[in-house]
């Protein structure tokens, strides 16, 4: 089987602390056609010297200021050579054996364009947060209708994979956004076509005191105010729209009941491989 090249991207800034274990989540993969991109944005915290401490296994990596996430993203795609694209950053984790069962799936399946597949919620220490539905996923088929509607629960970043020509059809990141910049890219390819699902555990997203998640909530209001005037200009009433909303909930409800309430109550184990340390 022909694994297709994949492009992973990573935009740093000041993660130090977590930024060897994202690297090592990468190059741990050991898949054969693999091309890594880390961005830094002008760090002072000693990521410079981690990042240097791998170069001989990094394919480009650069560190100087930027215009933040969405910027570094963009440059970092603009150089990527992959016909698959994903990004981590510099303190969440790919899984062990994540980047070849992706390769698999887009080599055995030539029309995905997009795949979309599980991850979990890590605390600062890298241990399992399951406070709440939300933090658990097995991968969603999501659609644009989906998207546009309902929103991105259960479609984490960090677990989603697309063709590179895909991304360029529809426009690639949008450089302004500070929060969004993952929904409305994927909302964007969902609009070409379906997302593809794979219910396997890809990777972890780590929540800690200094992540961006947690900061500038008005901004992320804002982000989401833009990305319903952009994604809902299709004339449907205000009648409509809680009435789809709640389809989508209801479906949403019910995977989670299936999925994330026997691992977060403990009646199934969060079975995943042990993570690579750095």
């Amino acid at each position: 089987m022909q694994l297709p090249k994949i492009t992973v991207v990573t935009p740093s800034f000041n993660q130090s602390r977590f930024l060897e274990e994202s690297i090592c989540s990468v190059l741990d993969q050991k898949y054969p056609n693999l091309e890594f991109i880390i961005i830094d944005g002008g760090s002072t915290d000693g990521s410079r010297a981690i990042i240097e401490t791998y170069s001989s296994q990094i394919t480009y990596w650069c560190s100087g200021p930027d215009q933040g996430q969405a910027d570094a993203l963009q440059r970092g795609f603009a150089r990527a050579t992959g016909e698959i694209l994903c990004w981590i950053n510099a303190d969440d984790l790919y899984l062990p054996g994540a980047l070849l069962a992706v390769g698999e799936f887009f080599a055995i399946h030539p029309e995905a364009e997009t795949l979309n597949g599980g991850a979990f919620v890590i605390d600062e220490n890298g241990d399992p947060l399951l406070q709440g539905f939300w933090t658990y996923s097995e991968g969603v088929a999501a659609t644009y209708r989906r998207f546009k509607w309902y929103g991105q629960d259960g479609v984490f970043q960090q677990s989603t994979f697309w063709r590179r020509s895909a991304y360029e059809a529809v426009g690639g990141i949008s450089r302004d956004l500070f929060f969004l910049m993952d929904k409305d890219l994927f909302a964007r390819l969902a609009r070409r076509r379906a997302f593809c699902r794979i219910p396997r555990l890809l990777a972890c997203f780590r929540l800690h005191r200094e992540c961006k998640s947690r900061l500038n909530q008005a901004r992320r209001l804002n982000e989401e105010t833009w990305f319903a005037r952009r994604h809902r200009g299709d004339g449907k009433s205000n009648l409509l729209r809680p009435l789809i909303w709640a389809f989508y909930r209801i479906r949403s409800l019910c995977r989670k009941a299936l999925t994330c309430a026997p691992v977060k109550f403990g009646l199934r184990p969060l079975e995943v491989p042990t993570r690579v340390q750095p």
